[in-house]
């Protein structure tokens, strides 16, 4: 079943809520290297660690991260990585923030 796709963006006009501030952080720490460690991130992030697995829950729940698992050395590592969806509305959530200017 194909679901209309979900606008992310402030709750009124010019507020933002703390969930959606927080991802904007996140979002704009990952798009530079597309993937980060997950423990990095959170550094990044400033969150403790429960506000940053509920954030990173909910983050994954709306399909703007993945969380892919490997080794890294002798033990198994998580990085979080942006997907097109995640970065489609981190452009969104900028543009509906500030004007962005137009390349010509």
């Amino acid at each position: 079943m194909l679901q209309e796709p979900k606008t992310v963006g402030p709750t009124r006009e010019g507020q933002w809520d703390a969930k959606l501030g927080q991802s904007l952080v996140a979002l704009l720490a990952l798009v530079g290297a597309r993937q980060m460690n997950v423990e990095t991130l959170r550094e990044r992030t400033r969150l403790t660690p429960t506000a940053f697995n509920s954030l990173l829950g909910w983050l994954q729940r709306e399909y703007l991260v993945d969380i892919i698992s490997g080794l890294e050395g002798d033990r198994v590592g998580e990085r979080v990585v942006l997907t097109e969806k995640g970065e489609s509305v981190l452009v969104g959530m900028l543009e509906q923030t500030c004007e962005l200017p137009e390349l010509h």
